[in-house]
């Protein structure tokens, strides 16, 4: 069912206190909490005025379409309006975006200045594809084609969740971007943009508009909780994805929201959403490799990749990662410790040290583990002699003797860790950087 459809039935069946509030929403004015690329989408209005789009551009039917995004109701208005109405849907990354098709005949802002001389004719069914560009973090971008029915497979659909305020840190033409914009829209919640700008401005924006619900990468979720200005946010769902979800990092959210329900979600592009975890802990039960996951099913490679077959497939651009049982690679490497599977990081994200292999996530959750350390990145730095040297960026604590914690981090690390993964240049930092996907940039750096 088209996600325009989908919506007018939720509202439809919904009973007349919940349309009441609905309604109330939606005679607020869109920009009620001020702030640039801010907007909160209501459920009546964008239905009409996505119906509205239909009508002014029919010559769209079964058209391939190329969107970039300019705001979050603009954005919204267009995909209810082409899917189900165009044949393909491209959403565009602000940069690096992959190659489009020959045969992608409008790029669409509010209104397409390319006409197609037919449309498709009245009543003929359209399934839309959507594409979805990788971010491009272990190789080049490229374009995964989904459907709705993929996308949405994971979504929780209630108006239990109405009342939440679901605060949007992801950019929202990413995967994880529009599960947190489609969890919103189908269970009748509110949608607070909040994907750009600083940490300081994006906590303003989300206490602003009174926001209940969040999602992040792990890396954000340590930049909002150094700010020291999280707690303002009276939060009750949280969420974690985009990469692996530390001890650490869970253990603080839950001392800080004692009564909110936490849960990291595993999910890539490629594979879509794979599985939930809510329990607390890092990682996951061994058990699922045997019994799945909700009809999602999980193994483990000779590779030590875990593999993933969802309930609905991706259409195309995951074919040379997919084996015969349909088990889609997902190229994250796992090792099973006491019933559990934890993740060890990208198997294209290794750093090469004289021939052996170091995955940067684990020796980031060595320094993490000690007392003082707020945050770190492990990175490769380039040699000439080795290939590749182990780095690191550490966010200390405020008022932290910076030289005894340095010397702190070695000694633990050569306790833990093979001489080879211990770093050799350990720099204090003020802030992790990130990529525009929230994730921790690790590029090597010359020597």
């Amino acid at each position: 069912m088209q996600l325009l459809h989908r919506l007018k039935e939720l509202y439809e069946n919904a009973d007349n206190s919940v349309k009441g509030e609905l309604l109330e929403a939606s005679s607020k004015p869109v920009d009620s909490v001020r702030g640039p690329n801010l907007n909160t989408i209501s459920l009546p209005r964008i239905i009409a005025e996505a119906e509205l789009i239909r009508a002014k551009e029919p010559h769209l039917r079964g058209a391939t379409v190329a969107i970039r995004y300019q705001g979050l109701n603009d954005f919204v208005r267009l995909l209810l309006a082409f899917d189900g109405w165009c044949g393909a849907l491209y959403l565009l990354p602000e940069d690096d975006a992959p190659q489009l098709p020959d045969d992608c005949q409008c790029w669409a802002g509010l209104q397409s200045d390319v006409k197609r001389d037919t449309a498709l004719p009245e009543g003929q069914h359209v399934v839309t594809h959507w594409y979805i560009a990788t971010s491009g973090t272990t190789s080049k971008p490229k374009w995964i084609a989904h459907q709705l029915a993929g996308l949405t497979a994971s979504v929780r659909v209630n108006l239990e969740q109405m009342p939440l305020r679901w605060g949007l840190l992801y950019q929202p033409f990413r995967f994880a971007g529009l599960q947190v914009l489609l969890q919103g829209l189908l269970s009748g919640a509110s949608i607070v943009d909040a994907s750009n700008g600083d940490i300081s401005r994006r906590i303003k924006v989300l206490r602003a508009a009174r926001t209940t619900a969040l999602s992040a990468t792990p890396s954000m979720w340590r930049q909002l909780l150094l700010s020291g200005e999280l707690e303002t946010l009276s939060l009750s769902q949280l969420t974690l994805g985009g990469e692996i979800a530390d001890q650490g990092v869970l253990n603080m959210l839950r001392a800080r929201f004692t009564e909110a329900r936490i849960i990291h979600i595993y999910a890539s592009t490629e594979a879509g959403v794979g599985f939930s975890v809510s329990d607390g802990k890092a990682g996951f039960p061994e058990a699922w490799l045997k019994d799945g996951y909700y009809g999602v099913k999980l193994k483990i490679n000779a590779h030590h990749h875990l593999c993933i077959k969802p309930l609905q497939l991706p259409k195309s651009g995951i074919k040379n990662r997919m084996d015969a049982q349909g088990y889609i690679d997902s190229e994250d490497m796992v090792e099973i410790i006491d019933g559990r599977v934890y993740f060890l990081g990208r198997a294209g994200g290794v750093i090469n040290v004289g021939g052996n292999k170091v995955h940067p996530q684990l020796v980031e959750q060595v320094i993490l583990s000690i007392e003082g350390v707020l945050s770190a990145r492990v990175f490769g730095s380039k040699s000439s002699v080795m290939g590749s040297l182990v780095s690191a960026e550490v966010v200390a604590e405020a008022e932290t003797e910076l030289a005894a914690l340095k010397k702190k981090i070695i000694m633990q690390c050569m306790q833990r860790l093979a001489r080879y993964q211990v770093p050799v240049r350990i720099d204090f930092v003020k802030q992790i950087k990130t990529n525009e996907t929230g994730k921790i940039d690790r590029r090597q750096l010359s020597e």
